[in-house]
């Protein structure tokens, strides 16, 4: 029981009233901080200074040594970004002018905005490529099986959203490299509840999401740029902020911004960002280490309560990230009333039941689980 944190970490976020909120994996819930820093980092300057830019960009400033502390890496090499899709298409934009090599390869259990995009890219002359459906994406060696002299990009998803699987993403980047391929990791599943080391990995790019783990709302999605390409790598979409100085106004002078500012494109957005570092805050607070063994614990009660009983279901095998998916089979129905009937949040993927254990899930919250599905 000591990997258990106190109960006292439920008190610093707003949960649901009488119910049970085991979907991290989607949203998060509110960090009781996260209005106060809102007020304070965007609408308390803009309505007494009405000109509130130099206050808004300093929020965002804060977001990106939160975010770097966090995962171990330098602020100027954080770019903020709308979504995922957004981040990744910024980068591949920008691969596109460095290398001839025109494929880019990834699992078919990769979020599916990464295919949407790649095959998306077809009318630009990339191709997509994907694993075998059987491939465990675990295994470098399935990776290393598709690489060929056309793959510029793999993009690996730290934790898989359908089936929990953790990836050893330092094993895919050297093979990924090896190969003469850039490698993006994808870490929107796993941030906040899994460690994230963008540096002792060895990837080019990482991409995450304030939502889910890190309970910071939407919008504030991110991309990291490994310093070896901070000024190599030049993106086609490009605005007034990824200009060196994006207040010289000079309509025929653009110059890259040295630093991860190159890929922000537009206007940036400040609301999210300030929601955004509250989250970060909490979740540095308690320390991503103690969450995960918080969350281990409860997913090994929750096992080993239920998986003697019900072995029609399929539990996960091998290395898991924070959600513990489980194959229901023809139980869906059942298991999906009896959640619903007593307020347990939780969600499906087919016929797989998702169930993530943050910081502010107790003992209490595995319990009225296992007397909801026994």
């Amino acid at each position: 029981m000591s990997a258990l944190l106190p109960e006292a970490v439920r008190d610093r976020f707003h949960l649901p009233p009488r119910a049970v909120y085991l979907k991290s994996h989607s949203v998060g819930c509110q960090p009781r901080t996260a209005e106060g820093l809102l007020r304070e980092r965007l609408l308390e300057p803009w309505r007494e200074t009405g000109e509130a830019w130099p206050h808004w960009l300093d929020a965002i400033d804060a977001w990106r040594a939160a975010l770097a502390g966090l995962i171990g890496v330098e602020p100027r090499d954080l770019c903020p970004a709308t979504n995922v899709t957004a981040g990744l298409s910024r980068y591949i934009s920008a691969l596109g002018q460095a290398t001839d090599r025109r494929t880019i390869l990834l699992a078919p259990s990769a979020f599916p905005t990464i295919g949407y995009l790649a095959g998306g890219l077809a009318a630009a002359g990339w191709k997509t490529r994907y694993l075998p459906d059987d491939a465990d994406v675990r295994d470098a060696a399935n990776w290393t099986a598709a690489l060929d002299d056309d793959v510029a990009l793999v993009v690996a998803m730290h934790v898989s959203s359908n089936s929990g699987a953790l990836t050893d993403i330092a094993a895919v980047a050297s093979v990924a490299q090896a190969a003469g391929a850039r490698c993006v990791a994808d870490c929107a599943q796993s941030v906040g509840i899994v460690p994230v080391t963008p540096a002792r990995w060895g990837v080019d790019a990482v991409l995450g999401t304030s939502v889910k783990w890190l309970c910071g709302g939407p919008g504030a999605a991110w991309l990291w740029v490994a310093p070896h390409d901070r000024t190599a790598l030049d993106p086609m979409e490009r605005g007034w902020w990824s200009h060196e100085n994006p207040f010289e106004m000079d309509i025929h002078d653009f110059r890259y911004a040295p630093d991860a500012r190159r890929w922000w494109g537009g206007t940036p957005d400040v609301a999210p960002f300030a929601l955004s570092a509250a989250g970060i805050g909490e979740i540095a607070a308690i320390g991503v280490d103690a969450a995960r063994s918080h969350n281990r614990a409860l997913q090994a009660m929750l096992r080993e309560a239920l998986e003697p009983e019900t072995p029609q279901w399929r539990w996960p095998a091998g290395e898991i990230g924070g959600t513990l998916c489980i194959d229901t089979g023809a139980d869906q129905p059942r298991v999906a009333e009896a959640l619903d009937r007593d307020r347990l949040r939780t969600d499906f993927r087919g016929t797989i039941l998702r169930l993530s254990f943050h910081a502010y899930n107790s003992v209490a919250d595995v319990e009225r689980t296992v007397t909801a599905l026994g």
